[in-house]
Formats: C-alpha cells, structure tokens, sequence
C-alpha cells in the first residue's frame, strides 16, 4: 500500500498526499531540467506542495534529488531487470532490457533519455556524495548484467569462454551511450540496430 502523509497540526488544517507520487513528480523535473536547472518552484509546482511541505518530508534540493534517484532504480530500472529476468533465455533478455530502455526515451510521455546518465553527464553540479551515488548506480547496472551474463555462461546459453566482465560493460556502455544518441535526435530504428549489434556478441 502506498504510504499517504499528513502534514500540519491539530491546530492547522491537515494536508495528505502520497509520497510516491510526490516523488514521480520530482524525477520527471529533474529528468527534464536537470539538477542545476530545477527550482524550489519548479517542484513546487510539479509536486502541487508547499517548500515548507517538500523540506519536512524530504530534505534540502539535493536530499530531494538523492530520493528520486532511487526511486528512479526501484521503479524503472527494476522493471528493466524484471523483463530481461522474464526472458526464455539470455540473449532475448539483453535484447528486452536494452529495447526497454530505449522505450522510455522514446516514450512521448517521458522527458528522454535517462535521469541517470543525463545527470551524471551534469555531474559538475554536484557535491562529491551525489556524484558517487549516481556512479554507483551505473555500476550496479553493470553487476547486475555481469551477474546474469555469469550464471547464463555457467547453464550453457553462453559460449564457456565468454567474458562476464568486459562483456556487461559493453552493454552499459551501450545503453548509456543510445540515450546520448537518442538526445542527439538518433533515430529509433538506427538505435535498434545497435541492440542487434550488441546482441550478436553474444554468440
């Protein structure tokens, strides 16, 4: 169940809303501006609350951001993994997770791109702890690939001398790499291409 928050006192009048939406908001504008280009009235807006609402619940700009962040991973990121992990085997999984990515940046619906890497991309703009969370997170894409990339290999879907490692980066630089392309106006189709590309490696 979501969680809903109240904010105020019995002697204000009480207002609720629902923190995961709250925090969809705020990942759309930062996706869309950027760290640097959002303002406390920028999410003011997006999330329909008062500053005085975002700071108790949820810090500082910065802390704000960090949130959004993972909720980025938990949410979208997760149900990336979710479809590779749904796949009859590991090729088709890789052909899922690198076509859903490209998905959300051509989703009308979306800003483009990906929060991540647009923000890591902005990374100047941030203080030391931001910047090693946002390189954490590529680097767990990239475990996480290599992860499944190991145990594929060891069930026999992979040629036994396949390279986990160099191979995970491949494909997270790959993914990283299409949703620059594809905010340098790449079109769909030729993005694809590098999908099948990259798929074809696996042998």
């Amino acid at each position: 169940m979501t969680p809903t928050l109240t904010i105020g006192t019995a002697m204000a009048r009480t207002r609720q809303f629902d923190e995961r939406q709250a925090l969809v908001s705020a990942m759309r504008v930062f996706w869309e501006k950027g760290f640097e280009g959002t303002s406390i009235q920028d999410l003011e807006d997006a999330m329909g609350l008062k500053r005085t609402s975002i700071y108790n619940t949820f810090g500082n700009k910065r802390a704000l951001f960090e949130r959004v962040m993972n909720h980025y991973k938990q949410s979208i990121m997760a149900e990336l993994f979710a479809a590779m992990d749904a796949a009859p085997d590991i090729r088709e999984g890789v052909r899922r997770l690198m076509n859903g990515a490209l998905n959300i940046h051509f989703d009308e619906d979306n800003p483009g791109g990906c929060l991540v890497v647009l923000s890591v991309l902005e990374s100047g703009q941030h203080d030391a702890q931001s910047q090693a969370a946002m390189q954490q997170t590529i680097h767990d894409l990239k475990n996480a690939l290599q992860t499944r990339l190991t145990r594929a290999r060891k069930a026999g879907e992979l040629p036994p001398d396949l390279d986990s490692v160099a191979t995970a980066t491949t494909i997270t630089t790959t993914m990283n790499g299409m949703m620059v392309m594809g905010k340098a106006n790449f079109t769909k189709a030729a993005l694809k291409k590098t999908i099948n590309q990259i798929v074809g490696l696996l042998g």
